[in-house]
């Protein structure tokens, strides 16, 4: 019988990966993956060709895991957004941390920062469509002696604008969904049901490879969870003002250097999910902040009011506890983004 503090959390990663300390430092040994093989495309592979439609978008991101749509909003649609995001970049500071870079600004919660991002980004058909198709989740259940259907529609993740100055390094490449917890297998071809969010990247200037634009890895949607991507295996997501890339969250990518001496590249990037990853119970509408205020820290973890580790559950980008217990955070101060370790591929944990 296992006894309560011998219990550990739920996981699917234990195991998987071993952690040692040398010279005072900790580092993570994980068995190299050779057989999840990369995907050679070109930026006119992934381009969908127009008139674009849900359903040409649906068929390159099931095969390569993300595509470009030329003319998704009209200049004047994305020179709005970037108008509402601009006050609050320009008031941003650097990260404290290494996972963006000191030249990047960043404004989250766009959808109430910006009425029309909200009407027109968020709210555009082909957003709908496509995340339906993907994250739509329609199944049955008993009910006593009913069986009873029911749909949970995708819902808003977030809206983040990011500006990116000359002197950025590259982003460290990662996938987007690790803030659930899933867990990928190695697949032959797409699975429907294995993603939790998909990702559009909206040109508000025009992005190149030499000012940042998105570093993608083709096919990476379809790998082991511990398959690790080299730079070599990247394409740039190159976009013109009022271009959108669409992206499953399980894809590998990250923003690139900003090589350019004065160009600034400039994006929106919104995330959908599924309408499943939320309380059943809605007490956050309509309920004064004042009341959360007077809660102890342990309760307000309880009713979610601190961050699943890494980076879920923020408020532009702090941990909820530094506006509603401002001492307490102080206190604990936790990164976002978790424990981290460097990584060593090796073929045995014995190496």
């Amino acid at each position: 019988m296992i006894v309560a503090n011998e219990r550990q959390a739920a996981s699917k990663t234990r195991g998987k990966y071993v952690v040692f300390e040398r010279d005072g430092l900790k580092y993570a040994k994980v068995l190299r993956n050779d057989y999840d093989m990369p995907v050679k495309v070109t930026k006119d592979d992934l381009t969908v060709s127009e008139p674009a439609t849900a359903e040409k978008i649906i068929q390159k991101i099931e095969v390569f895991g993300g595509c470009i749509v030329k003319n998704y909003l009209s200049a004047e649609v994305t020179d709005a957004i970037y108008a509402d995001a601009k006050p609050y970049l320009d008031q941003d500071t650097s990260w404290d941390g290494t996972f963006f870079p000191p030249e990047t600004r960043r404004t989250a919660g766009m959808c109430v920062k910006s009425k029309i991002c909200a009407e027109k980004f968020l709210t555009h058909e082909l957003n709908v469509a496509v995340s339906n198709a993907f994250l739509g989740r329609e199944d049955a259940v008993w009910s006593g002696d009913e069986i009873v259907e029911g749909y949970s529609p995708p819902q808003h993740n977030c809206t983040i604008t990011f500006r990116i100055g000359p002197g950025a390094k590259d982003q460290v490449l990662h996938r987007d969904d690790g803030i659930h917890h899933n867990i990928h297998k190695h697949r032959d071809s797409y699975h429907y049901g294995d993603d939790s969010a998909l990702g559009m990247v909206l040109g508000l200037t025009r992005t190149t490879r030499a000012n940042g634009a998105t570093r993608f890895v083709p096919g990476s949607h379809l790998w082991d969870h511990w398959r690790k991507p080299s730079k070599d295996e990247v394409v740039y997501a190159e976009l013109d003002k009022g271009d959108c890339f669409f992206m499953l969250a399980s894809c590998f990518h990250g923003g690139s250097a900003n090589t350019t001496e004065d160009e600034y590249r400039t994006v929106t990037i919104l995330f959908m999910t599924l309408g499943t990853l939320r309380q059943e119970e809605n007490i956050m509408l309509g309920t004064p902040i004042e009341y959360f205020k007077s809660l102890p820290v342990e309760t307000l973890k309880l009713l979610g009011l601190t961050p699943s580790e890494p980076f879920l559950g923020y408020i532009d980008f702090k941990d909820p506890l530094a506006l509603l217990k401002p001492e307490e955070h102080a206190k604990e101060n936790k990164d976002l983004r978790g424990t981290a370790y460097t990584g060593i591929l090796v073929d045995s944990f014995t190496a």
